[in-house]
């Protein structure tokens, strides 16, 4: 469910640069009404001449005056104590205002992308229909699966919202739909698994799908919360020395080779006085992972419901990069990719804790010198 979920993350990216291909067609005569022509004309103006106080430009073109309650200010387009970034380097309106092309363009997209995910899935996994019904699913992989329903939502809920704010969306009213769609997407797939004959409806992974775009949405609101980022990383468990999910079909299934994670900004929790002595770009972050899972040989059996699990639970400690503050400034795209990838972990010094306690140096990858090992 996971799999399905996450297969549609790579295409809301494209969403993205259609987006911004109808910021172009919407400057075709007669698309635009005054207001909005309005509108994007103080916008084009103050990103390409790099504008940040509005009134140094009010004596070169008065009508703009009435840009300071036009858009967010950088002050405020924040995500906990770092700028936040669009891809086309413009800033959110204040107030909802619809670009059309863009719009139809996302709609449209969005639409062709469902009714052609539907049509291939009724003819493969949900074909084989019966009377909707529920299942409980998570024992098969340690609920290391649940954590990826709740990442799988939450990102998706991120793009959704990025690509509505350059349709013309407010910043408030992108969070709201962009999580929603986010919801009811998955919401749509969980539905239709409880009529397959080979899955059925997970609570479990409706209430994680739900916790992902709420905890989005919830950031919004509560801004404490924004130091509190999921993250997600894959690495082929055969790179480090393990083994790879029985039965995986893809990188997605193959939840042996995830860890998902909760990382924390130290930096911004620590009390003024003492914030100089921790990096502002080293982070800490708590991880899960379930190695091993279904092989009997690699694992132990772990007690179920009386029957048995194959796989070693993982629970780690690591550091962690803050990419936007480590990684330097620059364009619109460069700044809006170091954003977006500072979801996705990266390999650092950590500790796991599972049958053995490990240090290491580049988790999850086990480094030996001599006798040693990291």
């Amino acid at each position: 469910m996971t799999l399905k979920l996450l297969k549609t993350v790579q295409i809301y990216i494209f969403i993205l640069l259609f987006a911004l291909s109808g910021n172009a067609f919407s400057q075709i005569n007669g698309c635009e009404s005054e207001e909005q022509s309005f509108y994007k004309y103080a916008s084009d103006f103050i990103v390409q001449n790099k504008i940040d106080d509005v009134n140094k430009i009010k004596d070169t073109v008065p009508e703009i005056s009435s840009v300071n309650n036009l858009f967010v200010g950088k002050e405020k387009f924040k995500y906990s104590d770092k700028p936040r970034y669009l891809i086309d380097g413009s800033l959110p309106y204040e107030s909802t205002h619809i670009k059309p092309i863009p719009s139809l363009i996302i709609g449209g997209v969005y639409l062709g992308v469902l009714y052609a995910q539907h049509v291939g899935q009724m003819n493969t996994i949900w074909g084989n229909d019966t009377t909707f019904r529920f299942i409980e699913d998570g024992e098969y992989a340690l609920y290391a699966d649940k954590p990826g329903h709740f990442f799988g939502c939450y990102f998706t809920s991120y793009l959704w919202s990025e690509t509505l704010m350059l349709a013309g969306f407010s910043w408030e009213s992108a969070t709201i739909i962009g999580s929603a769609l986010g919801f009811a997407y998955s919401s749509y797939v969980e539905i239709l698994d409880g009529f397959a004959k080979e899955w059925g409806f997970s609570p479990t992974d409706e209430l994680f799908n739900f916790f992902g775009a709420g905890f989005f949405l919830a950031q919004h609101y509560v801004p404490f919360l924004q130091n509190f980022t999921p993250k997600f990383i894959y690495i082929p468990a055969n790179w480090h020395g393990e083994h790879k999910r029985v039965e995986s079909k893809m990188f997605i299934d193959d939840y042996s080779s995830h860890t998902m994670w909760l990382s924390i900004n130290v930096h911004n929790l620590l009390p003024q006085s003492i914030k100089d002595y921790w990096p502002s770009w080293i982070e800490l972050s708590l991880g899960y992972a379930a190695r091993n899972l279904g092989d009997s040989i690699h694992s132990p059996k772990i007690p179920y419901r009386g029957s048995y699990i194959y796989g070693s639970p993982r629970f780690i400690i690591s550091l962690d990069y803050n990419l936007v503050k480590l990684l330097p400034d620059d364009g619109p795209v460069w700044n809006w990719l170091r954003q977006t990838l500072n979801f996705f972990k990266l390999p650092s010094p950590a500790i796991e804790f599972g049958e053995v306690t490990k240090f290491y140096l580049m988790y999850p990858f086990p480094i030996k010198i001599g006798n040693v090992r990291f």
